[in-house]
Formats: structure tokens, sequence, C-alpha cells
């Protein structure tokens, strides 16, 4: 019995709870614009800084809109208008002369008015931005005060190279970074210290059927430009009742939000109570306006306090020379070696994991399967006959194949199998040897990425997050059979000084050096001590807007999910891989996609080789001696089929360009060591595509293909 009336009392306490949830999907109304939604300006992301501007009658702009009366600002791009959710007027005139003008008409007009003050480090970043561009010499002492140390401790250590560090306080200094860069307020020099008067303002009433609350914030803003100005920044809530809203209808909407619920939400929006909404009416600024008018002092309005950031471009890069097609069209066979081929009897679960061109014209290729019998995964490792890529032999079989490289010029193979054991394959007689014990605990080269030294020995690098969160990277040589602590080459932590821990390992094999692309252009590190010994500064390779970022002693970033990058020791260049939008727009199918390449003896910019309507890059490869470059990723609508370009790197020529409708997914990519076919790695085939007659590159004993 008193179960059952608990029970009771628990369903009158949460069905009505859960009927107002259904009901109630509205929010209360609050006097205030920071209950108010930020109206977005559709199209632009970011939003761009408006100084273009007009007053237009709110029933013309928005017929439907009956909360709205009299007129009301819009921006202009040029192209198109938008209504103004904010605006900052800012007035040439000394505070102590206008604060008290300003605050009279205001009262006039019925505002509340509140008069304090906020420590200058504690304003807006867009506010500091205008700080530093308009006063250099305090972003030189916030340079020298807060970043040349650190930097200068970096190329001490060999982290960085002296001219990085010139490169990066120019940098900071003109994109304006430095704004915040301190940790205590007090470390900073008086000026900075200072507290900037501030009148707030702000008046509620009601607008037909809306709740209205203007807002206004001004501020002496002489401290920024070094001469006298007053900023005054302002917007308008309207909270209106929502005409389509009622008990019913929210009820509905509740109940249909709750039936489509997921583990990721809903896409149903709640049906609100209130509808809100930002804008900038005339009436708010007629009286101050107008007296500025009569007194004939001048004011600029915008958008937002980033109009007056004095900018200093940055450094505008040129390539050598354009790319260009080929003169007149090539023909191009393909052939397709299916797994279907291979073997008839194979299930719809036999895939190609990894794939390596071999030098006798054969390769070696790793699939997996699932055996039915034994219900579980199966790999399984094959040789081809040179003469016939259908015709394989079987040379290893486990539960997992993780690894699979090329070394000593490809007459040997390693691969990392189940249990974290490794084994050496003799290319001439098939012979495997295991060169590890079965291991139980995480192997280091299980997780690095590796490439190849003079002597085409493997070298491993990952990322070591140990030393003080830094994320150093470690080199090692590539032996499983030594201890890790034999193999360490040395450790770079020039992560601590890119953005995101952005750095990785140039496929390039260079006598003496190794290469690294990170997040502020090129690097070249002696490979004994890892020391930066030079550096190259490299176009912008992703979207991004100065004004936005923070300071992370970096001015750019990598191309995110793109291949390692690459390059070639005889034909001396690195490609590095960009995508961007352009132009910057809020249009995904604007982004650009596509590869730079670097002089790698002069550090300019030879040419860009975009990969033209893709959505990624994902393989990379090149021939020998670095005649032939390739580039291959899906085709937009995302999935719809794989995108393939052949470069001449010398002549910035596209020589040939394919595309596989319907097929994606690319696993790898190859130039054979003939240097005349472009192999295509797929999960259940690879495609041979044979190049234009007379166009070749093939291998020598210190030059070979790199697979991507």
């Amino acid at each position: 019995m008193l179960m059952k009336k608990w029970y009771v009392w628990l369903a009158l306490i949460f069905l009505p709870l859960l009927a107002w949830s259904l009901v109630d999907e509205g929010t209360a109304t609050a006097p205030h614009p920071r209950d108010c939604q930020l109206s977005t300006y559709v199209d632009y992301d970011p939003a761009p800084v408006f100084t273009h501007w007009q007053w237009i009658s709110s029933k013309e702009w928005d017929p439907a809109n009956t909360a709205s009366d009299g007129n009301i600002l819009l921006w202009s791009d040029g192209n198109k208008r938008v209504a103004a959710n904010e605006a900052t007027l800012l007035i040439d005139g000394n505070w102590q002369t206008l604060a008290p003008v300003l605050s009279g008409l205001l009262e006039k007009e019925n505002f509340k008015l509140q008069t304090t003050s906020m420590p200058i480090t504690r304003l807006e970043k867009d506010w500091g931005q205008v700080l530093l561009s308009r006063r250099p010499e305090i972003a030189v002492r916030l340079a020298q005060q807060f970043i040349a140390p650190t930097l200068r401790r970096a190329a001490q250590d060999g982290d960085i190279t002296p001219a990085e560090v010139e490169q990066k306080i120019e940098w900071a200094i003109s994109q304006h970074l430095l704004w915040g860069v301190w940790r205590d307020p007090k470390q900073l020099q008086p000026e900075l210290q200072q507290d900037i008067p501030i009148i707030i303002a702000s008046k509620t009433y009601n607008a037909g059927v809306s709740k209205r609350t203007t807002y206004m914030q001004i501020m002496d803003a002489g401290l920024f430009f070094g001469q006298p100005k007053v900023a005054l920044t302002l917007t308008t809530c309207d909270i209106t009742p929502n005409p389509e809203y009622s008990i019913k209808k929210a009820a509905e909407n509740g109940k249909a939000r709750l039936a489509d619920s997921s583990l990721f939400g809903t896409n149903i929006q709640k049906l609100k109570r209130y509808l809100t909404d930002r804008f900038v009416p005339a009436e708010s600024f007629k009286p101050i306006l107008a007296h500025l008018k009569e007194n004939n002092i001048s004011s600029e309005l915008a958008s937002t306090a980033l109009a007056w950031v004095k900018t200093t471009p940055a450094e505008d890069k040129m390539p050598e020379r354009q790319p260009q097609e080929a003169a007149q069209s090539v023909t191009i066979s393909v052939e397709t070696i299916a797994l279907n081929d291979i073997f008839p009897d194979t299930d719809d679960s036999r895939r190609i994991e990894s794939y390596q061109e071999l030098p006798q014209g054969n390769a070696l290729f790793a699939t997996t399967r699932f055996d039915r019998e034994q219900q579980s995964q199966v790999a399984e490792l094959y040789i081809t006959k040179p003469e016939d890529p259908r015709q394989v032999t079987q040379l290893w079989q486990g539960k997992r194949l993780s690894r699979l490289i090329l070394v000593h010029q490809g007459a040997k193979a390693w691969f990392e199998a189940f249990p974290r054991q490794w084994f050496a394959l003799d290319i001439s007689n098939h012979k495997i040897t295991a060169m590890t014990a079965p291991q139980t605990e995480s192997d280091a080269y299980s997780l690095a990425s590796w490439f190849h030294d003079t002597h085409d020995e493997p070298i491993a690098y990952y990322t070591d997050y140990s030393d003080e969160g830094k994320g150093c990277l470690v080199f090692r040589r590539m032996d499983p059979r030594l201890p890790a602590t034999e193999n360490v080459i040395f450790r770079t932590c020039r992560n601590y000084y890119a953005s995101g821990n952005s750095i990785q390992a140039v496929r390039i094999i260079t006598s003496g050096y190794f290469w690294l692309e990170d997040s502020n252009g090129l690097v070249k590190l002696n490979a004994k001590t890892g020391r930066a010994e030079s550096s190259y500064s490299v176009p912008f390779r992703t979207e991004g807007d100065p004004r936005t970022r923070t300071m992370k002693l970096s001015n750019d970033d990598i191309a995110r999910n793109s291949p390692s990058p690459l390059g070639s020791r005889e034909a001396h260049w690195i490609a590095l891989h960009y995508a961007y939008l352009f132009p910057p727009v809020n249009n995904l199918n604007k982004r650009r996609i596509g590869t730079y390449f670097i002089d790698s003896l002069s550090g300019k910019w030879r040419f860009s080789a975009e990969l033209k309507n893709a959505d990624s890059i994902d393989a990379t490869a090149r021939s020998a001696h670095g005649r032939f470059y390739a580039q291959a990723g899906c085709e937009k609508p995302s999935g719809s089929g794989t995108r393939i370009d052949i470069w001449e790197v010398a002549t910035a020529t596209r020589i040939a360009s394919l595309q596989r409708p319907k097929y994606c997914g690319l696993q790898g990519m190859a130039f054979n060591w003939q240097g005349n076919t472009l192999i295509l790695v797929y999960r259940g085939k690879w495609l041979r595509v044979r190049m234009p007659d007379g166009m070749q590159d093939a291998a020598s004993a210190d030059a070979i293909p790199e697979q991507g």
C-alpha cells in the first residue's frame, strides 16, 4: 500500500513537470540585450569588418517585422546589405569634454547611467589589437619583454634558428598577436596598468508588443590612439511574443523532440515562447549624431573596433612561375588488377591493407579477410610475378600485419605482425626471418612514422610528451632488434614553438640533414645533433584570420589530414600541402586543395599544383629522381570518385589528369622503379597507369621512388 502511494506521489510530481517541459519551450522576458541572440551575418564566416552603412526603414527592410519601427542601420560590403546587430561610433574629442555632454543627452532620453572603469588589460581583444597597431612602441616593448627571451633560449637550444627569432618577433608585432602574453598585469609597464573610464547606459521600454532594451558603452579611447578619442558601442534588443506559439503547438513540438531524440540529440528546433532580435535603431543614435553635426565634431561608424586596427600586410609571396597544362592531350593506358582476378574464390571481406612496388617490376601486398571457420580476421602477405601481376605467391599468414616497409633499396622488407613481432623478408629468396620475439607491451615503433636516410635505413620519429608537456619529437634508428635507448639519434622540442604540435618529417633523403615541416614553415635539422641550422618561411597552407588568433609563436599552420610532405634530393624540391578557402567565403565548394613546391636550396616558392574539385589529398608519390609528382584525392561531392594529377615538376606542367568515377578511398600510390607507371591502390584492386611514351624517370643506385 505504501509502495502504491509512493508511485502515486511520484506520478503527481513528475507528470506535471513533464507536461510543463513539453509546453514551456521558451524563456522568460529579460530586459537586457545580453539575453538576446546575436543575429548572425549570413554567408560570412567570420563576419567582415563593415564600414559602409545606411539607414533604412525597418518596414522596408523586413515587412513581416511588426516589432521594430523607424529606421535601422544596415551594413554594406559592396555587393549586398545586412542588418547591423551592433555598431561602434568613434568620436574625435577629449573624454573630459565629451563625457558630460553625452551623459546629458542620454539622460534627456531617459537612459539610466552608470559611471565605472575597467583595467585596460580586461578589455576586449579587439581593442587590444587597436592599441598594438596604433601604438607600435607598446607592441615592441611587449615583444621584447615577454616573447624575445623565450625565443632566444629556443635558438640557444637549437630548436629554432636565430633568423626565426627575429621573424617571429616581427610577425607578432606586425600582426598584433601580443595581447594577453603576460601572466600577471603587474608585470606590465605603468601605461598598461591604467583603468579606462567607462559610462554604461541602458533604457528599457515597451515598443508595441515587444520589450525593448537599448544598451550603450561609452569609453575613453584616447590611450589606444595616442590622441583624444571617445568610443561608443550600441545595440538594441527586442523580446517579442512568438505569434506561432500556443500550448497545443508547444506540446506537439515537445513530443516530437522527445521522439526524435537520440544519442546525438535532435534536429527539431524548440518552439520558443519569445522571439529575440538585435539591431541598431536610428532613434538611439539620433540625439548624439545631431549634436556631433551641430558642433562639427568628426566621427566614424563601424561594425567592430577592428575597423581601426592599422594593418600591416603580410609579405606577399609569389611563385616563381605559374602552372601550365601539357601542350597537347596525351593517351594514358590503365590496367586494373582486381583481387577477384587473383583469388576467384575470394569473398567480399578480403581487402588490400598495404602495397609496395618492387625494383623488378613486381609488388608486395598485404591483405586481410574474415575466416568464417575460425571466426576471426586473417592477414596474408603476397608477392606477384614480375611478368604477370595476377600470379601471386603467399609468403606469410597470421592474425594481423600492421606495417610493411622496404629497406636496403628494395632488396628487403620489414613488417610487424601480431603480437608486436617484427619480421625481415629477403625479396630474392622469399625467406622470412623473425627479428624480435613477440611482445605484449606497447612498442614505440608501432606508433611511429618513418622515412629513410642516405643509407636507405629507416628512421622512426614520434612525439614524446614526457618532457614538461612540450611534446618534443624523438628521432630513432628504426631497428627493432636493438633496445630503444640505443636507437635514439636526437630529440627536438621545436614543437613547443609551433602551434598545436604541428610538426612532421619530410620524406626526403639529404646527406647530414633531416627536414621538418611545421606551422612556421620548413626547417633543416642537423642529423647528428638535431639543431635547427636553416629555415624557410613558406606560403600560408590553411585558412585563418590573424585577427582572431592567439599568440602561439607561429605564423601559420600545416594542412591537416594530408599525407606527410615529401621531397626530392636530386631535383631540389619539397612538396607541402595546402587547404584553404579561396576566396574567403563561407562556402565549402570554394575550398582549394593542392601542393606548394619549395626549392630546398633557396627556399623559394616554385609553383602551386592545385588538385581541382577535390575534397582532400589522400595519397602522393614521386618518381626516383623527382621528375614526376602525383597527387590524388576524393572528388566533390565526397565519395563520387578519385581525381589524380601527374606533374612534371621542373616545368611546372600538369602532364596528365585522371578521374576514376565511383571509386574513392585510395589506399596508396607509387611510381614503379622504371619510372614509367603510376600505381593506384584501392581496397579491392590496384591500377597501373602507364605514362605517356617517352616519359620515364628510372631508379638508380642512389635514387629510388618515394611511395605514398
